[in-house]
């Protein structure tokens, strides 16, 4: 029977009374963990270090804290908005501070993009996983306690309802791991009243629970996660990337500036059809279009079946645009596919997620969904909607024409993908369920798999120009027998069934024109490419400045905007941390430093309104020490260079 609990130290308590001093802890990644249980288990573990304590879970998040004075100025006040009494996570402080007690171990297998570079502990206890693995490695790990943060619904006959919300994916296949073995393990949940409650797999009787702890001091919002500005290289490949999408299809696409721009574009097709198509003859129409994708309006509507439902995704469930509904009769769904028999007028899910996260109005729209578009949605386990084997035959009448959209940092000549590390095994992120999803391109019969990457890295700011396209690298996390359809800002590449020189011709045909000789050198003293081979002349002409020009009309008309879905900050903050930006890169090099300096001593001139609100943003309108004011003329510099 499930005991009631209203104090975090009791919780605790009941927890060791049961489990002794060896927890194995097991939590969703994101927003599904208990914060409040969480960092009383940590407090106590790090009070009393007779107790071993393994946290294993990801994608931990805390408000950022700033690196410098001028930095810290800037976050303050945006903590105080964005992130409104959010119970930090102290296990991942010390984890930052690289100050984890010797009996606490943080075991993450997916990490904040680039949060933990050089750093020894979360680098040594990283776990490199398939999502869909992930309740398997922590059963293998000794997993005696799962964790979770559980929305809460009170009917109006007064009956108590509990759901998952937004993290049923690993909860779900960990617990029924647990369920099938002895009963020497714990199921927990924390009431948080500020989680979107959801149906379907992702409610949750309260028996399954062994604690349930509910304190509505406790609830808070879930964290956001402002979206990243999108440039124009990103528009350039969200838009090809949306018309290799088939209306009637199914959807994936994972997170960041490059989903975000893929999904506007999905959004414009729909919209502003005319308009969208200009913007897609203005960089080149690729000839796959036809044949893999679709540049019209959708008549029949797309089915999401993506790990991540983001803010993105969500919008364009909210516009129609995502609508095709599936159902879990097989029977039923091949009749709606082979046309004869019409969608039932109820019923059926649209879209199908295992963890959703975003901004906060992402969070506050969820919450307001109403019960009939409420229905359409299904969260559910990770090893439900990252994997087909389950239930073969059905998956594949409902996951028709499916396009897997996921972003990745490298790909080499041969068709290989790094999306998760560096070349010297420094943890970038981590795998997640990009191959997951890659593999299921190529078991599904009409599926594909799209990888986006810009084509470069640096040529600016006294950084290096890099391709992102090269011959080789250490590791992959995706095979080059698993390569597909890669696209950057310059084209799309097919490479299924292609040979390896067909790829390495389809791949350079997409570089940017600056570094196309050079990979073409290293293919060719491979063996890989004839020494007769030269880069088309059509390829010639990948360049930023043309591109720039190509898509300027529609950035400049907002078409294609900077933050298409919106941002947590406001346009103030936005351009200060532009500035900011301008000044930590200028300091990174002699040449930046040297502009930075005659910038800072530069006579004052007529206070413009923008630095004024800078400096009261940064409190720093009336310096009351002289260090307060070298700091308000370096913000003044940050406007003049």
């Amino acid at each position: 029977m499930t005991q009631r609990l209203t104090d975090c130290e009791a919780c605790v308590d009941a927890i060791l009374a049961r489990l002794g001093k060896r927890i194995v802890l097991g939590a969703p990644l994101g927003i599904g963990k208990p914060n409040a249980l969480l960092n009383a288990l940590f407090r106590r573990a790090k009070q009393d270090t007779s107790i071993s304590l393994d946290i294993i879970t990801a994608l931990s998040l805390n408000p950022p804290q700033g690196k410098s004075e001028l930095e810290e100025r800037f976050l303050a006040p945006v903590r105080e908005r964005v992130w409104p009494n959010y119970p930090r996570l102290e296990y991942l402080d010390a984890v930052d501070a690289r100050a984890l007690p010797p009996n606490i171990r943080v075991i993450e297998f997916y990490l904040r993009a680039a949060s933990q570079l050089g750093n020894p502990i979360a680098q040594q206890d990283y776990i490199s996983t398939n999502y869909t693995q992930v309740a398997r490695d922590m059963l293998v790990r000794g997993a005696n306690l799962l964790v979770q943060a559980i929305a809460l619904r009170v009917d109006g006959d007064g009956r108590q309802r509990l759901s998952l919300s937004g993290n049923p994916d690993v909860t779900l296949p960990l617990l029924r791991g647990l369920e099938a073995g002895p009963k020497n393990w714990l199921a927990v949940g924390q009431i948080n009243r500020q989680l979107p409650w959801f149906g379907h797999n992702a409610e949750i009787a309260e028996s399954r629970f062994d604690l349930l702890l509910d304190d509505p001091a406790l609830d808070h919002a879930p964290f956001a996660v402002p979206h990243e500005p999108v440039g124009t290289a990103e528009w350039a490949i969200g838009l090809r990337a949306s018309a290799l999408v088939a209306d009637g299809g199914t959807l994936q696409v994972g997170i960041g500036a490059l989903g975000d721009a893929a999904c506007h574009s999905l959004r414009l097709r729909e919209r502003d059809n005319d308009r969208y198509q200009g913007a897609l003859s203005a960089i080149g129409r690729s000839p796959m279009i036809a044949s893999v994708g679709g540049d019209g309006r959708f008549e029949r509507g797309l089915y999401v079946a993506s790990e991540l439902i983001s803010n993105p995704l969500f919008a364009l469930f909210e516009d129609g645009i995502v609508r095709r509904r599936v159902f879990e009769d097989e029977v039923l769904q091949t009749t709606i596919n082979d046309g004869s028999a019409a969608e039932p007028a109820t019923g059926g899910t649209a879209l199908q997620g295992a963890f959703f996260i975003g901004p906060g109005d992402f969070y506050r729209r969820l919450r307001a969904l109403d019960e009939e578009r409420r229905d359409l949605v299904d969260m559910t386990g990770v090893d439900e909607v990252n994997a087909v084997y389950k239930t073969w035959s059905l998956e594949r009448a409902q996951r028709r024409h499916a396009r897997f959209i996921n972003i990745t940092m490298k790909v080499t000549l041969l068709g290989a993908a790094i999306s998760d590390q560096l070349g010297n095994g420094q943890v970038v992120s981590g795998v997640g369920g990009q191959h997951d999803f890659v593999a299921m391109s190529h078991q599904l019969p009409e599926a594909r798999s799209i990888l986006l990457l810009k084509s470069v890295r640096g040529g600016s700011d006294g950084k290096p120009l890099e391709s992102n396209l090269v011959w080789e690298f250490p590791h992959a996390t995706i095979a080059r027998h698993e390569r597909d359809i890669v696209i950057t800002e310059y084209g799309v590449a097919d490479l299924r069934g292609k040979t390896d020189r067909e790829c390495i011709e389809a791949l350079l045909a997409i570089a940017d024109s600056r570094l196309q000789e050079k990979l073409a050198e290293q293919a060719q003293r491979a063996g890989k490419l004839p020494r007769s081979y030269q880069v088309p002349e059509a390829s010639r002409q990948n360049l930023p400045q043309h591109l720039a020009a190509a898509l300027a009309p529609f950035q400049t008309s907002g078409l294609l905007p900077k933050l298409p879905f919106g941002n947590d900050l406001t346009d103030a903050e936005l351009a200060l941390a532009a500035r900011l930006g301008k000044l930590k890169t200028a300091a990174s090099t002699w040449k930046g430093r040297a502009q930075l300096l005659v910038a800072f001593l530069a006579p004052a001139d007529a206070e413009q309104a923008e630095v004024a609100a800078a400096l009261k943003h940064l409190q720093l309108s009336a310096p009351a020490s002289g260090k307060e004011q070298r700091l308000a003329r370096l913000v003044r510099a940050a406007w003049r260079l």
